[in-house]
């Protein structure tokens, strides 16, 4: 299996693209990554989602990994249940792609330091690690540090402002 990095970082990605497709020529390629819910409601021109829509950019990190002579990629969501067509492709993926690799190498220079923080979606209902939080997180603890985490993982704060 070949490795795939996140550029100007040592990370490592692994997993399977949804769908890939390439043009005959080989040049352009276009990722999906499909999605069983709803589209969220108030942006459809999503990009990053503070971190959360990570894995479109992440399959097109692959496909220009794996597939060199591809020199033009699109990315795009693909949402099962939405009302309209569903597509919400990724514009200027290259100046996306950028940018999260800049995050990714900040992110990793973090952890590499020990600052393993909690960022603003720890306080969301949806957390996964909820349980690794101290006890009242949601009730004081992300009132009482949350200043303090912004300002120690400053690099990633405006990750956490796109849409």
């Amino acid at each position: 299996m070949t490795p795939v990095v996140v550029p100007g970082t040592s990370l490592r990605i692994g997993g399977s693209i949804d769908r890939l497709d390439l043009a005959a020529d080989g040049e352009t390629a276009r990722v999906t990554d499909y999605k069983s819910g709803r589209p969220p409601r108030q942006n459809m021109n999503l990009v990053l989602r503070g971190g959360a829509e990570l894995q479109r950019c992440l399959y097109a990190f692959a496909v220009r990994s794996l597939l060199p002579e591809v020199s033009g990629i699109s990315s795009r969501l693909l949402y099962l249940k939405a009302a309209d067509d569903g597509l919400y492709s990724l514009t200027d993926p290259d100046a996306v792609l950028t940018r999260l690799a800049e995050f990714s190498a900040a992110a990793a220079r973090l952890a590499e330091a020990g600052n393993l923080l909690p960022g603003p979606a720890a306080a969301g209902p949806h957390n996964d690690f909820a349980f690794a939080l101290p006890g009242g997180a949601k009730e004081t603890y992300f009132d009482l540090k949350f200043r303090l985490i912004t300002k120690r993982l400053a690099d990633l704060a405006p990750l956490w402002e796109m849409e």
